[in-house]
């Protein structure tokens, strides 16, 4: 994930996944989706973010720089 000059979100590509391995269930991505289509779902005994409808993504990219820990991929 790349910003301009101005500090600005450049879009990603493609829809982003979720590495399930590596995600926390902290939220972030959750928080920063506009059109809210991350959600976070319980996994085992644990939550795991997912991309409920992926179709509707217009690839901000939002998500992918608010993940800390980089569970999310373009």
């Amino acid at each position: 994930m790349e910003t301009d000059g101005a500090g600005t979100v450049e879009s990603v590509p493609v829809v982003p996944t979720v590495n399930t391995k590596l995600c926390s269930g902290c939220g972030r991505c959750v928080a920063a989706c506009p059109h809210r289509l991350i959600t976070l779902e319980v996994d085992g005994f644990r939550k795991c973010a997912v991309l409920s409808k992926p179709e509707l993504c217009t690839r901000c990219g939002l998500c992918v720089q608010s993940c800390l820990i980089k569970a999310l991929e373009p």
